[in-house]
């Protein structure tokens, strides 16, 4: 009786462990790096949350969109925050947002697929109506702006045409 109790917790075992791996998204490589941060246009003490959320955001970009295989490197090479800095004026992190502030981003990226380039380039991003995003007024992330601004470019530049709902 001990033996079937053993051989059936390892079929539960082995069931979820498949459940589990079966579920982890395959998504693509990507990598993502921040090319002399400290010369970025907000060199503010933003630049080190910010460019990890930046990160974050893009590698879950590419895990929705991406085909499994694509191999994608994008670096930043400007970053803009939304709003102007006034960090120096007091202890809390205060930023002032108005429509002459627009989130900007420049970077550069490189996809491929089986080892071929299949789109490449560099683009600078920029939102002049970021305050009018729906829902960016009750949102209490961060980086909402920046955030949204990728994900209309990442859409436009490497999921035009498809339709993916992972």
């Amino acid at each position: 009786m001990e033996h079937i109790a053993k051989l059936a917790a390892k079929s539960i075992a082995c069931a979820i462990a498949a459940a589990v791996l079966g579920a982890a998204p395959a998504g693509a490589a990507v990598k993502v790096t921040f090319a002399n941060a400290a010369q970025y246009t907000d060199g503010s003490r933003y630049d080190a949350s910010a460019t990890a959320v930046i990160r974050t955001h893009l590698q879950r970009l590419a895990a929705r969109y991406l085909d499994r295989g694509d191999s994608l490197a994008i670096t930043v090479l400007d970053l803009d925050l939304a709003g102007y800095d006034l960090s120096s004026r007091g202890p809390n992190h205060l930023r002032v947002l108005n429509g002459a502030t627009p989130p900007k981003i420049r970077l550069r990226y490189r996809l491929e697929r089986n080892h071929k380039v299949i789109a490449a380039g560099e683009d600078a991003l920029s939102d002049q109506f970021y305050l009018g995003r729906p829902g960016a007024a009750t949102s209490s992330d961060t980086f909402k702006y920046e955030k949204a601004m990728l994900d209309d470019w990442f859409r436009e530049r490497f999921a035009a045409g498809r339709s993916r709902s992972r």
